[in-house]
């Protein structure tokens, strides 16, 4: 790894809001590092495209590999057995993206009102504290099994944009 590539990891492992504010620091670096050509897990639910669309045309990203399912990273997070086939087709389709498009931004998301659930929770902000919960254990689970240089990162979505966890 070069030292540019070194200095870029450090300072994206202590920006937790990724991507940086300097659009030109971004575009002179992500090339090198693989962060121009991020890898998003999201839920197939359509309700979401002009959310997503927003949020890849204010990022610049004409590439990117988007892997859609029922609940988005939801697999990733679950200890239950029935979702265990679910979690391996999600990480493999994760490595998969790496190996071929070499991204290194992982982004895993769950949206509000997501019935990938197949629950129905007793408020809207119980749903919301399970999701983030969910999202954290998803990232905890990619980073355990993926080697220290990619940039794992998880997000919530809602109608209002791609936030953060």
């Amino acid at each position: 790894m070069s030292e540019l590539a070194r200095k870029m990891k450090e300072l994206v492992e202590r920006r937790r809001d990724f991507p940086f504010e300097s659009r030109e620091l971004l575009e002179k670096t992500a090339y090198a590092l693989g962060y121009d050509r991020p890898l998003i897990v999201r839920c197939y639910d359509t309700r979401l495209d002009p959310i997503f669309d927003a949020f890849f045309k204010e990022n610049g990203w004409s590439h990117k590999d988007v892997i859609s399912l029922p609940g988005g990273a939801r697999a990733l997070a679950s200890r239950d057995p029935a979702d265990a086939a679910a979690r391996q087709a999600i990480f493999e389709a994760i490595k998969t993206g790496i190996a071929v498009h070499e991204a290194k931004w992982i982004l895993l998301t769950i949206h509000f009102d997501c019935r990938g659930y197949g629950i129905t929770f007793p408020s809207n902000e119980a749903e919301k504290e399970r999701q983030k919960l969910d999202i954290a254990e998803a990232v905890r689970f990619v980073r355990t099994n993926l080697p220290a240089e990619f940039f794992v990162e998880g997000r919530f979505v809602d109608e209002h944009g791609i936030h953060p966890v």
